[in-house]
């Protein structure tokens, strides 16, 4: 006996479930195929993006060596040209080792197909004065003019910034108090500031030397430290450090330099120490003399210049100007 079929179902039985379940197995294999696409397209944008990440920066990096390295080199340079500067221009001087330089970090550079350049850029000049005292043939000279006798006087007036301001003393030459002390001043109250600031050194305990830095807010700080390994005392006025060891009291003309404001650089109490320095400001008036020959002696310097810098790979090219007055207070 057969029934007849419902309205609706005369294609329900084996061969309908058959197609139906051949349609849901096609729609799982063509979603399974977009997904693995999705998942793959998404696997390759990550990796791109790792890739040039990871190679801007290495690229970054090198360049950014190739800027410190070169801006320590020159700096040194510098120094170098202001101690052996001849009776011509500093900065031709200074341009032209700077160029013999830049040729052979070229040419170094150019062996791992690396475009590297490095020029000064002569019109940001900003000119000034060297001042030393070297060691004499009998040693250490004390800390008096010129004359050999006038322990109170002025190394530098009508200056506004001071770089690279460097000391050696010897600790068997330092009195100690009630005596006076060697005391080096900034005095910013000619016209400047109306401040004065400055830094005593004296003999501590042993061969230790004491050093007392007074800002002028009623508080002097003082601290002692001990010879470094010549036996000396290194004193980086504009790097606060003595020893290699950091002063935080210890900040060049603080409250006197301003950068506009003029003050006077003077020393006080010369005879008290015994040693070398050397320093850059920006200007002076009068001061030490201007024949090398003597101790101490003053030329004329680069205070501060541009040098650029180019680094060019195939990957990522990189240019930069950079100031160059190395041992500048904050720098």
């Amino acid at each position: 006996m057969s029934f007849p079929r419902r309205r609706g179902h005369e294609n329900d039985g084996p061969d309908h479930d058959e197609d139906r379940a051949q349609i849901i197995l096609i729609t799982g294999l063509t979603l399974a195929v977009l997904f693995v696409a999705v998942v793959l397209l998404l696997n390759t944008v990550i990796y791109t993006e790792n890739l040039a990440t990871r190679g801007t920066d290495a690229g970054g990096a090198e360049a950014i060596e190739f800027r410190d390295d070169a801006v320590d080199d020159l700096a040194g340079i510098l120094h170098r040209e202001h101690r052996n500067a001849s009776d011509g221009d500093v900065l031709d001087d200074f341009d032209e080792s700077a160029g013999t330089y830049g040729r052979t970090v070229a040419g170094l550079r150019a062996r791992d197909g690396v475009i590297a350049n490095v020029s000064v850029n002569r019109s940001t000049v900003d000119r000034g004065y060297f001042v030393a005292q070297n060691e004499t043939e009998s040693g250490f000279r004390n800390m008096t003019a010129p004359d050999g006798t006038t322990a109170n006087w002025t190394v530098a007036g009508g200056v506004t910034r001071t770089r690279n301001y460097r000391m050696t003393v010897d600790p068997d030459d330092l009195s100690s108090s009630p005596d006076p002390v060697f005391t080096v001043v900034a005095d910013g109250t000619d016209g400047g500031t109306n401040e004065t600031w400055s830094a005593s050194l004296s003999a501590g305990s042993g061969d230790n030397l004491t050093v007392t830095v007074d800002d002028g807010d009623g508080s002097p700080a003082t601290e002692s430290f001990e010879p470094g390994p010549g036996g000396n005392h290194a004193v980086d006025f504009t790097g606060g450090t003595v020893n290699g060891v950091p002063f935080d009291a210890l900040v060049w003309a603080d409250g006197v330099q301003t950068g506009s404001d003029p003050y006077g650089l003077r020393y006080e109490n010369g005879t008290a120490a015994t040693g070398t320095y050397h320093l850059v400001v920006d200007d002076r008036d009068g001061g030490a003399s201007p024949d090398r020959p003597s101790r101490p002696y003053v030329a004329d310097a680069v205070y501060s210049v541009y040098v650029e810098l180019t680094h060019r790979t195939p990957e990522l090219t990189y240019g930069d100007a950079v100031r160059l007055a190395p041992g500048e207070r904050d720098a």
